[in-house]
């Protein structure tokens, strides 16, 4: 084994030794990785070149994520008699200590959204309102969600070149205060339309948002009114892997699309999308 690969910690690596397989040289590499894979997450298992430890097999481990379509590439070391798995590997080079791994460590791939409609049909007709023409963007905002004020001028930008079509679903993430906020977006995209909503709420300033909602006379029962579908949506996306603002949602077919957390630049997935 070159000496200048170091290996951490030999608790770790007895914790991930794997003595019941000592009579199992017969097991496929794809059966020994599920053993420590989450169940029920899709993965695969390719064998690579040029292990850095001599005796051991390098894996690249793809696991994917159902819900949000995200991939995850690891490598693993596995020794010849598939009995010691070795799960990091640093690498020692001009000075530098570095983990070994793969060049691609997420990938973001399609996922079945088909929960995405439940929400879509909970919402009223005249709160489905967009903006631009293209492919269809949904973005879930939380009023008081400062990243949300930072990305959401950015698919405006997109919408107005007729890039995007742009929806926001409110996302009350930050607690009662965000909730009626929101409450109070859906209110006034309804009566007003969604350009007028975004003004005053998900693209206002926090001291402006909360004006708007202090001075907003029936604002109890506004949130009354709204507050089972926040609810519902909460419930719903959490369900599915969305549990943060800002996140997109980027429609390729009616139960088909991209689930993107985060702040991403999503050119290349309005791109693709086909």
């Amino acid at each position: 084994m070159n000496l200048k690969k170091v290996i951490l910690s030999s608790m770790l690596i007895a914790g991930l030794s794997v003595p019941a397989l000592a009579s199992g040289k017969n097991i496929t590499y794809k059966e020994l990785v599920s053993k420590l894979v989450p169940p029920n997450a899709p993965y695969t298992v390719k064998v690579t070149k040029n292990s850095e430890l001599k005796g051991f097999k390098k894996l690249n481990v793809a696991i994917r994520n159902k819900n949000t379509g995200m991939i995850f590439h690891r490598y693993l070391w596995v020794s010849e008699n598939k009995r010691v798995i070795i799960p990091i590997v640093l690498e020692y080079n001009n000075g530098k200590i570095t983990r070994v791994e793969p060049k691609i460590s997420v990938q973001q791939a399609k996922a079945n959204i088909g929960w995405f409609n439940d929400i879509l049909n909970s919402l009223p007709k005249k709160a489905k309102q967009s903006i631009g023409k293209g492919v269809d963007v949904y973005m879930f905002s939380d009023p008081y969600c400062p990243f949300c004020k930072r990305e959401l001028p950015k698919l405006l930008k997109l919408a107005k070149e007729g890039k995007i079509k742009l929806h926001i679903v409110p996302f009350d993430v930050h607690g009662e205060r965000a909730g009626k906020a929101s409450a109070l977006f859906l209110n006034i995209e309804t009566n007003k339309g969604l350009k007028d909503a975004i003004g005053k709420i998900e693209g206002a300033e926090f001291s402006k948002v909360s004006e708007a909602v202090k001075n907003q006379k029936d604002m109890d029962k506004i949130y009354k009114k709204y507050k089972p579908l926040l609810d519902k949506i909460l419930r719903i996306a959490f369900e599915h892997g969305i549990n943060g603002t800002p996140a997109m949602i980027i429609k390729t077919g009616k139960n088909e699309g991209y689930v993107i957390l985060g702040l991403q630049d999503i050119s290349k997935y309005i791109k693709n999308k086909k």
